[in-house]
């Protein structure tokens, strides 16, 4: 698509975590960097470069057609590895001309950076675990509005007025459902402009190509006067003069590729039109030739033919040899007749190939110049296709939130209220998702959530992440009611994994990830921790579980703490920010109702033997595992003169 990012950082991890973000497919990077960077990403083709490759900034202004490159406000570091960038790929593509947008710096200060871990715990694109936000929203019409909506979800605002503005288009759009239906059905019709143009710019297009063009471009003016009715977008500007060119030159249906049919139309070139009437009436005239050498000659049973090899010809059976003019040049002979050429008639066929060599130079080269004009308008072009984009993603996220009821938050500053909130992603496939409400502000800003495996305790604190992520990207939420603050930062520590490449356990990658929260999180900062500490033994994991949420709460972020962990319920106890939180659950007899319902309190129980028994351990497994359990809780109970406190803690891992 010819976009060039530029991210600068000293900070490695964040560099790192922002390649994983975008599904690279390719590394080019100076020697000594590759030993790293193949470790890092095994499945990525990763290419060194020599430091040469770096010092010539020559390869910026020629790229750009630019005197003075400062003007991009990149460091001259930035600048030299775009430079050897677009060295390398002006070698490996063989081409001088390169079709690039001006570098787009990535900043903390315009968007939410988001590790690789948040990424993958909040499921928010395609990757190993299936099902992902992206999925869930992307109903985009266009092959770019699918691209962009990718890019909004990986980089969220973090400006609060960018935010809002976005918002209040997705609201205007969603007011008017007839006239948003109208838009989308217009978008639908939208052809990949970007990636057309690329194709153009490189030599690589298509006559279908072109058309597409056409298309989209005949499609603005009808979009436009939708567009108008929700008084929130500008015109698109569209050149009305690449249009009718294109309209005047490329057949509606083209061959695949010039040379192999019509691609350009009647009308557009007089030469053009010469050579294919010759052609077209070429078996006219061969008729009349063939009629009239039959009343000259005589013979009734001459005929005028075509092969291959020979090209054009008449045959005469051996029977009228004698009646054939002095004229007549022989040119084959078969078992009962005899082929002939005649001046005329090699003429004729000399005009006739000339005239498809002419016919196929012709339609080369006009569709070149067509394509000459292309990039001449390339510019405006990728701007429509921006814009277009752009539309189909806001439009996107209009139709999403009247297909799913959402609803529009609102921002304020350290205050997080959901009402009725739900998991975007969970809610598509499960039946009756349960709705649940938070509160959180600058004095309540530290809650910890107890309760069973199943329970639901990490997909309620995932879809808070995902409802601040949503609606920072400007997306409607999944709520009834949502008063967010804006976030920095998003932080998960979450699940069981382990490194063996890196030579890292579960529970050295796990630290590594809490050591990066607790070197980047703020105030403004919403982290999200499930199981932190059950990677050691219980008394460590409990130690460092307590220490870490001491630093947190001293940070001020805000924090969601889901834990087997009952200990740190005794937080609330010392910090008067910590709140407690636990999943209902009800017991009619011997079953157990898990209600995915968050309620103030504490876990009173595991329930962890009931968790066994719905994933289908067998019956005496789980009579034994009752009996083991009384049994214990009767020793601990002796021996201690009460009920020992760790017998009833939350197990640490599922059963």
């Amino acid at each position: 698509t010819g976009e060039v990012l530029v991210h600068e950082s000293s900070d490695e991890q964040e560099t790192m975590d922002l390649l994983k973000n975008y599904s690279i497919s390719q590394i080019v990077c100076p020697d000594h960097l590759k030993p790293s960077l193949k470790e890092r990403f095994p499945g990525v083709y990763t290419e060194s470069i020599s430091e040469w490759y770096f010092s010539d900034l020559e390869e910026v202004e020629k790229a750009y057609n630019l005197k003075d490159i400062h003007h991009f406000e990149l460091s001259s570091l930035a600048l030299k590895t775009l430079a050897a960038l677009i060295k390398y790929v002006k070698y490996t593509m063989i081409t001088e001309e390169l079709n690039l947008k001006p570098p787009l710096l990535i900043s903390q200060r315009d968007y939410m950076i988001l590790d690789s871990a948040t990424v993958e715990n909040l499921s928010l694109i395609p990757g190993d675990r299936g099902k992902n936000l992206f999925d869930v929203l992307n109903n985009t019409e266009t092959p770019m509005g699918a691209r962009l909506l990718k890019k909004w979800i990986l980089h969220p605002l973090v400006d609060r007025k960018q935010i809002e503005e976005r918002l209040e288009t997705v609201e205007k759009l969603v007011s008017d459902r007839m006239n948003l239906e109208e838009l989308r059905d217009l978008l639908s019709n939208v052809r990949d402009v970007e990636r057309i143009v690329s194709r153009v710019e490189y030599n690589r297009s298509v006559p279908r190509d072109l058309v597409a063009l056409r298309e989209t471009l005949e499609i603005i003016p009808k979009l436009n006067e939708i567009l108008s009715t929700f008084g929130v977008f500008k015109n698109l500007a569209f050149p009305e003069r690449l249009l009718d060119l294109l309209q005047r030159a490329v057949e509606d249906d083209p061959a695949g590729s010039p040379g192999e049919g019509k691609v350009i139309k009647r009308g557009f070139s007089p030469e053009l039109d010469e050579y294919r009437d010759l052609l077209e009436h070429a078996e006219e005239r061969l008729k009349e030739f063939e009629e009239k050498e039959r009343k000259r000659t005589g013979i009734q049973k001459l005929k005028v033919g075509y092969n291959q090899v020979f090209g054009y010809y008449i045959e005469v059976t051996k029977a009228n040899l004698d009646k054939i003019p002095d004229d007549y040049e022989r040119k084959q002979t078969l078992v009962n007749s005899e082929r002939f050429i005649t001046p005329e008639l090699k003429e004729f066929e000399t005009k006739i190939m000339a005239a498809k060599e002419r016919i196929e130079e012709l339609e080369k080269e006009l569709f070149k110049n067509v394509c000459e004009e292309v990039k001449k308008h390339k510019e405006i072009l990728l701007k429509i296709s921006e814009e277009l984009a752009k539309i189909d993603v806001l439009s996107t996220l209009a139709y999403d939130a009247i297909l799913y009821s959402y609803t529009k938050p609102i921002f304020s500053e350290g205050r997080l209220e959901i009402k009725g909130g739900r998991h975007p992603i969970v809610e598509r496939f499960t039946q009756n998702f349960v709705e649940n409400d938070i509160y959180m502000d600058n004095e309540r800003r530290f809650v910890v959530i107890t309760g069973p495996n199943m329970s639901g305790k990490s997909t309620f604190i995932r879809q808070v992440g995902l409802i601040s992520l949503m609606a920072q990207m400007g997306s409607f939420v999944p709520a009834q009611k949502a008063i967010l603050p804006v976030f920095d930062r998003i932080f998960t520590r979450m699940g069981a994994r382990d490194d063996l490449a890196g030579g890292r356990s579960t529970f050295l990658v796990e630290m590594n990830e809490m050591a990066l929260i607790l070197l980047k999180s703020t105030e403004k900062s919403l982290v999200l921790l499930d199981e932190v500490g059950r990677g050691t033994s219980t008394q460590d994991g409990i130690s460092i579980a307590w220490a870490i949420s001491e630093e947190l709460i001293k940070r001020g972020c805000k924090v969601l703490f889901a834990t087997h962990f009952t200990e740190l319920t005794e937080l609330e106890k010392h910090f008067s920010q910590v709140q407690n939180k636990t999943i209902l659950v009800k017991e009619e007899g011997k079953n157990v109702i898990f209600t995915h319902k968050v309620v103030d309190g504490v876990a009173d129980r595991s329930y962890g033997i009931e968790v066994a028994k719905i994933a289908g351990i067998p019956d005496r497994v789980i009579n034994r595992a009752y009996e083991i359990l009384e049994r214990n809780f009767k020793n601990n109970t002796k021996k201690n003169g009460k009920s020992n406190r760790f017998s009833q803690q939350i197990p640490l891992f599922p059963v």
